[in-house]
């Protein structure tokens, strides 16, 4: 894995030290801080990967209303194939507007998910990560944004296709993940990493 960029040491939510940034709820050396990201970063980078290709091969093929199938079905197994591939990680995406029900944010998804929204709020930028450590494994949240393809099933019902909103309505009795603008924060990807893959990547 390469890439480039080291951060300094970590106090609670958000550190500065010689200039650099860390975003975290624990303290942890740099190079730690670098192999957690590399590990979150390559996961998240396959999932998206991935899942655009599925959305616009769906697109073209068969349309905005088939493309739901991509996020209705898909989705989820594409993401259990990138954690099954990479190897002794998790992998979630999660969001407070979510559509699937088995998106649904559990209480430390929440404390990232508040985190991003609570520093966009006040500085006007989305974090580029956040890193939890809980019970023996290291948590890394990857934020995404909506692009203009989100918006065919995720933007406001009013201008989207009358068969999607139907579509999603059949689907998703309860859905939250509507009335999103180009470049909102949509949520997260979560990358679960055991303690011991870490340690023994420092060996």
């Amino acid at each position: 894995m390469k890439r480039a960029g080291i951060f300094g040491l970590i106090t609670g939510i958000l550190f500065f030290s010689c200039g650099q940034i860390q975003y975290a709820n624990i303290d942890m050396p740099p190079k730690r801080v670098k192999l957690i990201k590399d590990f979150g970063e390559d996961a998240s980078k396959m999932i998206l990967k991935e899942l655009k290709k599925e959305l616009k091969t769906a697109l073209k093929t068969k349309g905005s209303v088939g493309a739901i199938d991509v996020c209705s079905k898909k989705a989820l197994e594409i993401t259990q194939e990138v954690a099954e591939e990479i190897g002794d990680i998790e992998i979630k995406r999660t969001s407070f507007k979510y559509r699937n029900p088995k998106n649904r944010p559990d209480r430390y998804e929440t404390e990232a998910l508040s985190f991003f929204e609570k520093t966009l709020r006040e500085t006007g930028k989305i974090p580029p990560y956040y890193i939890q450590k809980i019970n023996g494994e290291y948590r890394y949240y990857k934020p995404l944004k909506v692009q203009g393809v989100c918006l065919t099933c995720h933007g406001d019902p009013k201008s989207m296709d009358p068969r999607v909103v139907e579509k999603l309505r059949q689907l998703y009795p309860e859905d939250k993940a509507t009335g999103y603008k180009l470049g909102d924060f949509r949520g997260v990807i979560r990358v679960t990493i055991p303690e011991d893959v870490i340690k023994k990547s420092c060996l």
